[in-house]
């Protein structure tokens, strides 16, 4: 094929991961227009050859976002808290 050849080449052809990031950025996107919301966060996994990966979008003001991320946090730090209070005080009887 020479430079002067009129024909495009052809498209690559998408992988998976990006498919599905594309999507997940829609699906996000959709929900801010629908519900009117400042931020959204989408965090997913996905096995593949027996290793989990971790994927996420965020859109919205990234300060927003930030403080989103910061209140999830302490929301599953305060679901994990009590576990490790039960634990100390089955120590103690002991």
């Amino acid at each position: 094929m020479t430079s002067d050849d009129p024909r495009p080449e052809p498209p690559k052809p998408l992988k998976a991961s990006d498919i599905e990031a594309a999507t997940m950025d829609q699906l996000a996107r959709e929900a801010i227009e629908t519900i009117g919301a400042d931020a959204i966060v989408i965090v997913w996994t996905r096995q593949r050859k027996r290793k989990t990966e971790i994927n996420s979008t965020a859109i919205g003001n990234m300060l927003t976002v930030h403080g989103l991320m910061r209140y999830i946090r302490e929301k599953i730090n305060a679901i994990e808290e009590p576990e490790d209070e039960i634990e100390d005080e089955d120590e103690d009887d002991e």
